[in-house]
Formats: structure tokens, C-alpha cells, sequence
């Protein structure tokens, strides 16, 4: 068969790939756990367990023992809600303002609470550079 020019050699597109580790957690996640005497999915359990860590920085897990979260281990399960809920944050952050210029920033000193030996300095330019 002639190539035609402007159509795709393969019109069915790329097989989809073999999603082995997705299946594996999907029917991991469908099992269900015991917790308190009631029977829950894993999946409801995993998302319990996470807020549980979000809010307390610790977990009960089913076989009874507690998990506790680090502060590392705790943010990190936080920043996963976080993104889970509210999707990531946005990638293009305009810092130019509603007309794309650079953004102007202007600093006001108010020498009203100094007392006269700083209002001085700072009337002569004394101390500038100062931290630095």
C-alpha cells in the first residue's frame, strides 16, 4: 500500500501500555479491612488513615498497632491531601500585573515611631548597608 501523504501510518494509535502496579493497587484497594469491628474497603481506610495523620500526626492500622507521623512524614501526607483536593498549583504565575509590566514596588519609611537618634540616622543615610 502507497504512503499517503497527511495520514497517519498507524490510524488505530499506540496499544495501550500494560498498567501492572495501577491493577495491583486497584484490587488491593477493593479488599476489605476490619476496624472496629466493621468491615471497610482499603480504599476508605487508606483515606482515613491519612487524614487521621493530617489531623493528629497518628494512625491506628487495622492490626491495631499506631503509626505515628514525623513532622517530615506529616507535612508530606498533608501536601498529598492537598494536592489530591485541590489539584496542583498553577504553573504560569503572572507577576507583571494586569498589563504584563514588571511589577513596582515602593517602600515608605514612616520616622514617626523612631526616636530622634534613628530619625537621625536615617535623615543623613547612616546605617545603610548595615546586615548586609
Amino acid at each position: 500500500m502507497p504512503w499517503v501523504k497527511g495520514q497517519s501510518g498507524n490510524p488505530a494509535g499506540r496499544p495501550p501500555k500494560n498498567r501492572a502496579l495501577t491493577e495491583i493497587l486497584e484490587r488491593a484497594g477493593s479488599r476489605t479491612v476490619e476496624i472496629d469491628g466493621k468491615r471497610i474497603s482499603g480504599k476508605r481506610f487508606m483515606g482515613r488513615c491519612l487524614w487521621d495523620i493530617a489531623k493528629t500526626g497518628k494512625c491506628m492500622l487495622a492490626d491495631g498497632r499506631e503509626l505515628v507521623a514525623g513532622p517530615d512524614a506529616w507535612f508530606d501526607v498533608v501536601k498529598f491531601i492537598y494536592s489530591q483536593i485541590d489539584g496542583p498549583p498553577p504553573k504560569d504565575i503572572n507577576l507583571g500585573g494586569q498589563t504584563g509590566n514588571p511589577l513596582s514596588i515602593e517602600v515608605v519609611w514612616d520616622e514617626a515611631g523612631l526616636d530622634e537618634s534613628e530619625a537621625a540616622e536615617s535623615a543623613s543615610g547612616a546605617g545603610a548597608g548595615e546586615g548586609e
